[in-house]
């Protein structure tokens, strides 16, 4: 289960091949902590990918035979996670699809990330201690 797509990656090539994708494309790559508990497992992680700062969390669940039976990714700011697409996803679909489909994915998918870097701002604004228009109001 990507962080990016509702689209599920099954199989252990489909899944080799998103994972070399990734590595590929990540700059810097830090595992900053990991957790264990019976068959579940996850690894906090931060990085960079084309510049753009992204953290995530890769869950994982084993089967009875210590197999990986389900991965589940998700990652923030929604600006880090946009560069997935243009990162990742164009390796991605590289690997599986050829160099066209690629540079179609990453040519639609680049506007998204500074897109929403743009409201990184705004939300540190809106989220600064201030007047609300009820407090005016008042």
């Amino acid at each position: 289960h990507p962080a990016v797509t509702r689209t599920t990656f099954d199989g252990r090539e489909t899944v080799g091949d998103v994972y070399a994708a990734v590595i590929d494309s990540f700059e810097e790559l830090e595992v900053v902590e990991e957790l264990s508990s019976g068959d579940t497992h996850a690894f906090f992680w931060r990085g960079q990918i084309d510049g753009r700062f992204v953290e995530g969390t890769d869950w994982f669940r084993l089967a009875d035979d210590g197999r990986v039976r389900e991965i589940i990714v998700m990652g923030r700011p929604l600006s880090g996670l946009a560069t997935f697409l243009t990162g990742i996803g164009a390796r991605f679909a590289r690997r599986r699809r050829g160099r066209a489909v690629a540079t179609m994915l990453r040519l639609t998918a680049r506007p998204l990330p500074p897109i929403f870097a743009t409201l990184d701002p705004v939300t540190r604004w809106l989220a600064r201690p201030g007047r609300s228009p009820r407090d005016r109001s008042a």
